[in-house]
């Protein structure tokens, strides 16, 4: 017991010893680099996706424009091949009549810029092959 009293008064009287000297060890550490202003590329960073946001949604408008049409026709014929899939089977057929029907009109109809942005983890995916 007296031995740990000892330990502690020692690790006590050695902190209140070196207590003065830390302003001094504290004034010998070198000067931190000058840091950007994280506002400036903060400011910057969200200006430049705003400006490829608008690029991805431009895109998306001209993709909407063959897209969409492309998607009614491909229903519209589904939709014949599947009526007359079922007038030439009489009704026995409706599972390959139904398949056709949703091959043709199933699926994203509308392109948004956000389908056609890359995604930014899956970037390494293809540079390893």
């Amino acid at each position: 017991m007296i031995m740990r009293t000892r330990g502690v008064a020692s690790l006590l009287v050695v902190l209140l010893l070196a207590t003065p000297l830390a302003p001094i060890a504290g004034a010998q550490q070198p000067s931190q680099p000058a840091t950007p202003d994280l506002f400036q590329e903060t400011l910057r960073a969200e200006q430049e996706t705003e400006r490829t946001r608008r690029a991805y949604d431009a895109g998306a408008v001209a993709v909407n424009v063959f897209l969409v049409p492309g998607r009614a026709i491909t229903c519209a014929l589904g939709g014949i091949a599947g009526f007359v899939v079922l007038a030439a089977t009489l009704g026995t057929a409706y599972r390959t009549a139904s398949e056709a029907v949703h091959e043709g009109c199933g699926g994203k109809w509308m392109v948004t810029g956000d389908d056609l942005r890359p995604d930014p983890h899956s970037r390494g995916l293809m540079e390893s092959y």
